[in-house]
């Protein structure tokens, strides 16, 4: 027996339709995405972008921001030999890449001589440690080679002798 659901009959004996079925919902569209956030500052860093925006915040003088640079090309080596030795457990590289920081941020302190500057340095610097970071990988922050003739290091001493 089969039995068709577009009729039914009534008490009267007499056929009649059922109710009309609900027209099929429009498919639902989902609202389109919003923007992409920003990228993350540096995360298509270049060094100098990092450095102006300290400059301009932090009020550096040519003399600090000559310093602040070459603390990060010292230690520019170390970090990316740290970050391509394979043989050291992500924890461990994080260590030695704190305490790298930690070290050079010390420097800084000293350069800086204000509780000020130096909040508002940490507070610049976190926003593009991941990136910096990623920069030391990819040696972004090695030093440049020294001109020939020059001997290493000559342009980077600040000090007269006294």
């Amino acid at each position: 027996m089969t039995v068709l659901p577009a009729m039914a009959t009534g008490v009267s004996g007499a056929v009649t339709p059922l109710p009309a079925q609900p027209p099929a919902p429009s498919p639902v569209v989902a609202p389109a995405p919003p923007p992409l956030a920003p990228e993350p500052p540096g995360s298509h860093l270049k060094f100098d972008d990092y450095i102006n925006e300290l400059t301009s915040a932090l009020k550096l003088s040519d003399d600090e921001k000559k310093a602040i640079v070459s603390f990060y090309q010292s230690d520019g080596t170390q970090l990316k030999a740290i970050l391509d030795n394979d043989s050291l457990s992500p924890l461990e590289q994080d260590r030695q890449v704190s305490d790298l920081r930690a070290a050079r941020n010390a420097k800084i302190d000293a350069l800086l001589g204000s509780t000020d500057r130096m909040a508002a340095f940490l507070k610049i610097e976190a926003k593009y440690r991941v990136a910096l970071i990623d920069l030391a990988g990819d040696g972004g922050l090695l030093p440049p080679e020294a001109s020939p003739g020059q001997a290493p290091g000559a342009a980077t001493s600040t000090q007269t002798p006294s």
